[in-house]
Order: C-alpha cells, then sequence, then structure tokens
C-alpha cells in the first residue's frame, strides 16, 4: 500500500472523525486536501434519473388510501407512470449548467463560448424514458447555449435489436449467462440486518413512527377492503412476505414494500413543485401528501423508502455486487484509458473522454456505496443514504502533483430537495450539494490510491456479469 505523509495522515484522520462537525473537508470540495496538491484528470458520473412520476399506475396507488382525491394526476409526459416529468428535465439541465462550470473552473471542460473537443464528454443512459430524458437535460444545460446547440453530443443507449434491458446498468435483470444474484447469500444478510427470521415484529416496531405517520397521512387500507362501503384497514394489516427468489426484498404489495413506494412518492410530489396547503378534494387533484404531512415530517417519512430499497434490497451483498459490476468495471476501464492513452474496446467511452456520464437508477447508486464497503452520505432535504433525483456518485481521476501518482476521490452530488422544488439555477456561488465521501474499500481514505482502488474493484466484481464488446451497443 502506498505510504503518505504524517501532515496528510493527520488531516485524513480529523476529517474522518470531525466530517460533520467542521470544515476541514472544505478543501476536499474545492478540489484540494493534501499538501502538494493535485491535478484533476478526469471525471466519471452515475447518476440516477431526475424527478418521475411513481412507477406505479394511479390506479394502483390509490388501493392503498382513502383520501378523497386519491393519489395525484401528473402532468404530461409523466402521466405515464414512471415517467420524468418536464421539472424533473429542468432539475437535470439546471445540474448540467453547473456541472459544466465547475469542471471549467478545473480544466477538462471548456470555459462557456466553445465545444468540447470531440471525444472528450461521453453520456450514456439506460432505455427508459426517465433515464434518457434526464441525460438529455444534463447535456441541454450543459451545451444547449453554444453555437451548435448541445454541440453535436448525443445521448448513447444500448441497442435494443440486442435486448430490451440494458445490461450495463440492469445487469441483475438482464439475463446475462452464468450471472444470477445469490439469493441464499443475500437472504441470509436480508434476516441478519433485521435480526433474524421471525424479527419483522421488531423492525416494526423500530419504525412505528413513521409507519403511524404514514397510515395518518394516507388513511392506508388494504386493496381487499378499500370499498365505499367497508371500514377502513390500516398499514399494519398488509402481510410482511419476503421475495427469496431472484431479488431479495420484501414482496410486492407487502407491508415495508408499499410503505417504501407510498412514502418516496410525498418526496417526489414536493421536489416536482405540488402545492403543500389548501389542497383540492377533486380527484387527482395534486397537492403534496394530501397536505396532511406534519411539518418537517417528510425527511423522517423517507426513511421507510432507504429501509425497503437501500438497506434491504440494493445493498444486500450479491446484489450490490451484480448491480454494480458493469458500470464499476466501466469506471476504472475509463480511467485507465485515460492514464494510458490506450483505447480499450470493450469500454463504453472513447479513449480521450475527460467527463464520462452514466444515467442510471437509484438502485444503481445504492448498490455501488454499498459495493465500495458502505460509502455513506447525508444530504439537505433527505433522510441519510436517500439516492435522491439526479443524486450522482462523482469519481474524480487525479494525479498528485509531488508524486506524480494518480488517486480517486468520490463525492456525492445532488440539488438540495428546495433547490430542486424552486428549480434554483445552481451557480458556483449557489451550488448543488458536493459532500465528500470516505471510500472504506480504500481504508476509509478520501484520496484513494488508484491501483488500490482498480485492484478492488477488479478483484470483487463479479466476473460472469461482465458485459463484454460483442454485446456493445
Amino acid at each position: 500500500m502506498k505510504r503518505i505523509s504524517v501532515k496528510r495522515f493527520y488531516l485524513i484522520a480529523v476529517c474522518s472523525i470531525f466530517m460533520m462537525l467542521t470544515g476541514c473537508i472544505s478543501s476536499y470540495q474545492n478540489g484540494g486536501g493534501n499538501g502538494s496538491g493535485s491535478q484533476l484528470l478526469s471525471v466519471v458520473v452515475i447518476s440516477r434519473h431526475g424527478i418521475r412520476s411513481p412507477t406505479d399506475t394511479q390506479a394502483k396507488m390509490n388501493l392503498f388510501t382513502l383520501q378523497p382525491e386519491g393519489f395525484p394526476l401528473w402532468p404530461y409526459p409523466a402521466d405515464t407512470a414512471g415517467n420524468l416529468s418536464t421539472v424533473g428535465q429542468q432539475n437535470a439541465a439546471l445540474l448540467g449548467a453547473w456541472y459544466r462550470d465547475f469542471y471549467a473552473a478545473q480544466g477538462i471542460l471548456p470555459a462557456k463560448g466553445s465545444c468540447p473537443a470531440a471525444g472528450t464528454v461521453y453520456v450514456y443512459a439506460d432505455t427508459l424514458q426517465r433515464t434518457l430524458v434526464t441525460a438529455q437535460g444534463y447535456v441541454n444545460g450543459m451545451f444547449q447555449t453554444e453555437a451548435l446547440p448541445d454541440c453535436g453530443i448525443q445521448v448513447v443507449q444500448y441497442s435494443p435489436l440486442i435486448t430490451a434491458i440494458d445490461p450495463y446498468i440492469q445487469t441483475a435483470r438482464a439475463g446475462i449467462a452464468n450471472c444470477a444474484i445469490n439469493t441464499i447469500q443475500d437472504q441470509a444478510a436480508f434476516y441478519a440486518r433485521i435480526g433474524g427470521v421471525n424479527n419483522i415484529a421488531a423492525l416494526i416496531n423500530t419504525y412505528s413512527p413513521q409507519l403511524q405517520t404514514l397510515q395518518t397521512v394516507t388513511q392506508c387500507c388494504q386493496p381487499t377492503a378499500c370499498t365505499p362501503t367497508a371500514n377502513p384497514c390500516t398499514l399494519l394489516d398488509l402481510p410482511t412476505t419476503v421475495n427469496t427468489t431472484g431479488v431479495v426484498s420484501f414482496a410486492s404489495g407487502s407491508l415495508f414494500d408499499v410503505a417504501d413506494t407510498l412514502s418516496e412518492s410525498y418526496e417526489l410530489q414536493y421536489g416536482q413543485g405540488m402545492p403543500l396547503t389548501g389542497c383540492s378534494t377533486t380527484p387527482g387533484a395534486q397537492c403534496v401528501g394530501w397536505g396532511a404531512i406534519p411539518p418537517g415530517e417528510l425527511q423522517d417519512l423517507t426513511k421507510l423508502h432507504v429501509l425497503n430499497m437501500v438497506d434491504l434490497t440494493s445493498q444486500l451483498p450479491s446484489f450490490a455486487q451484480v448491480g454494480s459490476t458493469n458500470l464499476m468495471w466501466q469506471t476504472v476501464g475509463t480511467m485507465d484509458q485515460t492514464l494510458s492513452g490506450v483505447r480499450n474496446p470493450a469500454i463504453l467511452a472513447p479513449v480521450g473522454s475527460t467527463f464520462t456520464l452514466f444515467v442510471a437508477h437509484d438502485e444503481n447508486v445504492s448498490a455501488i456505496a454499498g459495493f465500495l464497503g458502505g460509502v455513506t452520505w447525508k444530504a439537505e432535504g433527505f433522510a441519510p443514504n436517500d439516492p435522491g433525483p439526479a443524486g450522482a456518485l462523482v469519481f474524480e481521476l487525479r494525479k498528485e502533483n509531488q508524486s506524480g501518482d494518480p488517486i480517486v476521490r468520490l463525492y456525492y452530488v445532488i440539488a438540495s430537495l428546495d433547490q430542486m422544488r424552486n428549480n434554483t439555477i445552481l451557480t458556483l456561488e449557489n451550488p448543488p450539494q458536493r459532500i465528500p465521501l470516505a471510500i472504506p474499500a480504500c481504508g476509509g481514505l478520501f484520496d484513494c490510491p488508484y491501483d488500490q482502488f482498480k485492484s478492488f474493484i477488479n478483484a470483487n466484481v463479479a466476473q460472469n456479469c461482465i458485459v463484454t464488446a460483442a454485446s456493445h451497443p
């Protein structure tokens, strides 16, 4: 392992201990962070898509409420379940403009007024509308104002002639030969995390405050009993079935699966800019949680979303490994190309790409955080480790000025929920959140020696799940 200076060792130690209480990591936020300084070489961004409507239809969502107006009808194009909203695309464009300004100041993108050299910016997105339109929003925000709109940069997607499911991003579901989730391993981890096979009652007790709030807000009922003549039922009447085949998780329609979907829907409503008060009772009227969420409790409520989607699904060990494999393998391969200048035909980005963007899903962001040993963050407006809309893991490849050694830094970048809601223009003076992340796989360092980072990735990805050049788009 690479040796570090005493001065740098103490800086890292102090920052790790006091990162939530002091400003000592601000130098990392601004590109510094060690005594000799470093030069930015390239960036790989792995982003979730932006604000979308719920992936369940309104009719299905309405099975879980007795509120007379039901869940909101989202405006086009988000009137189709799971589609990115216009606000979501606008938010992505605002983030794109900030990425342009921030990385132009560090020399890997050109300043406004000129386009990047061919092959220096690469954008890839999953094949769903919400990922493709988010990616286009990023590109628009970065380059739409140039003489050649978007500088001719195209959003690349996987060829639907090969498969409808993108294996780079949805690896666990793409049907890659000999690539599968180890359900036995994940099932054991699932029950260990809740304290035992027969310990779901204890989990319910732990999250009782959030479940009670959700029950009060939603006036939730069971689908089988939710009729105009039936007495209301409660969330706790829902089953607690665990799916133990394929992707291990609470089963669809079970208590914590429903709680995840409902609580996240309020977060999306808030970011979309729906009213908070004065809620109409017209069927489909837009309002955040019918105006019934107690002030300041939305963030607490979304702990139910993080519990189910992050802790008990995407960060289970086998899912985290499989779900991270191709994106992390592409990340290292892209960095290798930057360092060597040699094209690897198995890597999507061109050899000269200094800004590479993958637009994926919340489960990808969470899986990678778990795969790297349990990377954590707390962003304004969100529950801890919530991979919110357009939240991104940003991997910076840097070269230390003194030694010339390459290092990797990791950040979590996301606009605050209020910045999303207000369509706030993001600038260097009014930026999104850019949170430095210690990497457990690198011994908790903020500056991870590149060789150590690469060795960890290569040793821990699921080799049978790596997509080869033969199936490139």
